[in-house]
């Protein structure tokens, strides 16, 4: 349930960023699929330092990969990638 959790939480992300930065090159497929392996990375980042499991939902684990996907899409806007 953590995994479809940070999956759905990736998703979230790219959309808001897509309405919040609607002008970034790359389409829609492609901002979605950068929030979803950034809030997967955080999510196994929150895994590794023991703050959640991918069986169950934590808050921890939640706002980690919360950072990711954001941190992820920001970084690729700022590179213009």
């Amino acid at each position: 349930m953590g995994l479809l959790s940070w999956i759905i939480m990736g998703l979230v992300t790219g959309f808001a960023s897509r309405y919040f930065f609607p002008g970034r090159p790359g389409g829609l497929v492609a901002t979605l699929v950068l929030a979803v392996v950034g809030a997967l990375i955080g999510g196994y980042i929150s895994v590794f330092f023991d703050y959640g499991t991918l069986a169950a939902i934590e808050p921890r684990a939640l706002l980690i990969a919360l950072a990711g996907a954001l941190l992820m899409v920001l970084v690729v806007k700022k590179l213009k990638i």
